[in-house]
């Protein structure tokens, strides 16, 4: 990050963190610790894990895993303390479909670091997302259990 950007707030930094592993991948890594405290804990459906190395380390499978790996119209609101951001991720593997989903990430910051950040999508909804029959099936049985 350059010195202009590190004086910004934090939560415009987590967003051009985001704006910029889309472009620059495995370059951006180098901002977590400056985002991210030592014992951070991240969580979304499928991880609950603890600290700044394992953090960087399912960043960095996951851009070897993905071809693609975009962040989209990443928007952020709220506090330096408490703040969130929307976005819309897209991913692919080396071979078949592109995986899109939409996403918001909670943050919860002390010192100046996230020390607590939980990302909310539906990992079903993403994989039937690419083949329409089985996402319009999904989305009906869902609607009928659900809404």
């Amino acid at each position: 990050m350059s010195k202009s950007v590190e004086s910004e707030a934090l939560p415009q930094r987590v967003k051009r963190f985001y704006e910029r592993i889309s472009v620059e991948r495995d370059a951006a890594l180098e901002d977590l610790p400056k985002l991210y405290s030592d014992d951070v804990r991240f969580i979304n459906p499928v991880v609950d894990e603890r600290g700044l190395s394992t953090f960087t380390e399912y960043w960095k499978k996951a851009l070897r895993q993905y071809k693609t790996f975009e962040f989209k119209n990443v928007e952020v609101t709220g506090s330096d303390e408490l703040f969130s951001l929307t976005y819309s991720m897209k991913v692919k593997f080396a071979f078949g479909p592109t995986f899109e989903s939409d996403m918001s990430t909670d943050c919860h910051a002390k010192n100046g670091k996230i020390h607590l950040c939980r990302d909310f999508f539906d990992p079903l909804g993403m994989l039937v997302q690419p083949f329409g029959p089985v996402s319009w099936l999904y989305k009906k049985l869902f609607g009928y259990l659900v809404a």
